[in-house]
C-alpha cells in the first residue's frame, strides 16, 4: 500500500524540477509555488481534490497593491491527474509540472511591463470593487489623475454589504484618492500596501518594488 505522502512527494519533486529553474519557489511545504515580480506575483497551485488523490493545476495572478489576500484573475490549466500508483502518476505529474512552467512563462510575457499590466487592467469590467480599485491604482501610478479619481470614486460609492474585505478595499480607495494630487505620497501609500501584501504572502520585503515605474513617461 502506498504511503499517504507518496503522491505529495512526487508532486513536490516534479514541481521543483520544472519551476525552480525559472526562479519560482515553494511556499513552505504546500503545493503552491510562487513567482515574485515585486509588485505583482504568480502563484502556481497543484490543487488537491476533495474526492481522490491527485492534482489539478491552477494559475493565479495578484497585483500586490491589493490590501487583502486574493487574486485578480485565475484559471485552471489542464485536467485533473489522478494518483493510482507511483509508476502511473510520476510521468503524468511531470507533464503537468511542465505545463505549469509554460504557463508561468506565458504570464511573465503577458505582464512583462507596467504598461502591459496597466493596459490589461483598464480593459477589465470595472463595475465590481476589485477591478475598479486596481484601475485606480494603475492610473494613479501612471500619472492619469483624472481617470484614477473616477475609478476610486466608484469604489468609494460601492456597497460592501457587510463583507470585511470589500469594506477594506473601499476604505483604502477613499484614502488613496486624497493622495492623487501628491504623487510621491500616493506612491508611498501604494508601497505600504504592497509591503503588507508581501508579508501576508511570506515574500521578502522590497522597499524599491516600484522602481520599474521610474522610466514611465507621465502626463
Amino acid at each position: 500500500m502506498a504511503k499517504a505522502s507518496e503522491h505529495g512527494d512526487i508532486i513536490a519533486a516534479a514541481a521543483k524540477a520544472a519551476l525552480a529553474p525559472l526562479g519560482c519557489f515553494r511556499r513552505g511545504h504546500s503545493r503552491t509555488w510562487q513567482d515574485d515580480h515585486r509588485y505583482w506575483a504568480v502563484e502556481v497551485e497543484f490543487q488537491p481534490s476533495g474526492w481522490s488523490k491527485g492534482s489539478y493545476l491552477n494559475i493565479h495572478v495578484a497585483w500586490l497593491w491589493a490590501v487583502t489576500l486574493g487574486y485578480q484573475f485565475s484559471y485552471r490549466a489542464g485536467s485533473f491527474v489522478p494518483f493510482e500508483n507511483a509508476e502511473q502518476f510520476t510521468p503524468l505529474i511531470a507533464k503537468l509540472a511542465a505545463t505549469a512552467a509554460v504557463e508561468v512563462q506565458n504570464v511573465r510575457e503577458r505582464f512583462s511591463s507596467f504598461t502591459k499590466i496597466h493596459d490589461h487592467i483598464i480593459m477589465e469590467d470595472h463595475r465590481a470593487a476589485w477591478p475598479g480599485y486596481n484601475a485606480g491604482v494603475a492610473c494613479g501610478l501612471a500619472g492619469n489623475i483624472a481617470a484614477a479619481v473616477q475609478y476610486f470614486d466608484r469604489v468609494a460609492a460601492w456597497d460592501p454589504s457587510g463583507r470585511p474585505w470589500a469594506l477594506t478595499v473601499k476604505e483604502n480607495a477613499t484614502t488613496l484618492v486624497t493622495l492623487l494630487d501628491r504623487p510621491p505620497d500616493f506612491r508611498k501609500a501604494v508601497v505600504v500596501n504592497i509591503a503588507q501584501r508581501r508579508q501576508l504572502m511570506r515574500l521578502p520585503p522590497d522597499a524599491h518594488c516600484l522602481d520599474e515605474l521610474d522610466s514611465i513617461a507621465r502626463p
